[in-house]
């Protein structure tokens, strides 16, 4: 299963999830939030999704290396991308992570990432076995990737998150120990504009965040899929 996801100018964001039975998108910006369905698999590195509205097309290509999570046989990897939307809602082009997940055998996952003026990249995901019944059971991992820079793993990646009324989630908090550190990286984020989705996959919250990561500022998102 993949998940790419992508910001534009101040609000735009796009979240799209694809499987084996097709793709689902959903782009978010000031207006109505826009569905979009393509039953075919991907192209590699475009996707043309139908939605009630007219076309909504994706294209990406990478900016980054890949990296890989192997987290308890369960196998991920993250590298981040550069992407664009054209269709009914408002276009997008700007940076974006494209994730591959395991198909089966969790009952939640949540990716976070962000992208700051240097153009670091920080990426985490947060998967909750099937059957597991305490947040503690998650299995965590989180990276740093940097230009020219070995990726920097961390070994204890924490993820705090605060949700409204509605169940969506708003803000969140991270703490990021890196090997040997005496202290942790700390960021802190809210949501600037959401929605939510209904997929083959699960039901997809999307969330463009607003970061802050040790102090400096960095744009980015924040999903969660629940099989």
């Amino acid at each position: 299963m993949r998940s790419i996801s992508l910001l534009g100018g101040e609000r735009s964001y796009c979240s799209l999830l694809a499987g084996s039975v097709g793709a689902r998108a959903l782009a978010l910006g000031d207006g109505e939030p826009v569905e979009a369905t393509a039953d075919a698999p991907l192209e590699q590195g475009r996707a043309r999704l139908e939605g009630e509205l007219g076309p909504l097309e994706v294209a990406w290509s990478p900016a980054g290396p890949a990296l890989g999570f192997a987290v308890d046989g369960a196998t991920m990897s993250v590298h981040g991308i550069a992407a664009s939307t054209t269709g009914p809602a408002a276009p997008a082009s700007g940076p974006g992570v494209a994730w591959e997940l395991p198909d089966e055998g969790w009952s939640t996952i949540r990716t976070v990432w962000a992208v700051t003026a240097r153009s670091e990249l920080l990426v985490l995901v947060a998967l909750r076995p099937e059957g597991a019944r305490e947040h503690g059971e998650e299995l965590v991992g989180a990276a740093r990737i940097a230009p020219r820079e070995e990726p920097l793993e961390y070994v204890e990646p924490l993820l705090s998150t605060e949700y409204d009324g509605t169940g969506a989630h708003v803000r969140a908090t991270l703490e990021l120990w890196a090997e040997g550190a005496e202290i942790a990286e700390r960021g802190a984020g809210r949501s600037v504009v959401a929605g939510g989705l209904a997929t083959p996959y699960g039901r997809l919250e999307a969330a463009r965040f607003a970061w802050g990561i040790d102090g400096e500022a960095a744009a980015g998102g924040y999903e969660i899929l629940r099989a």
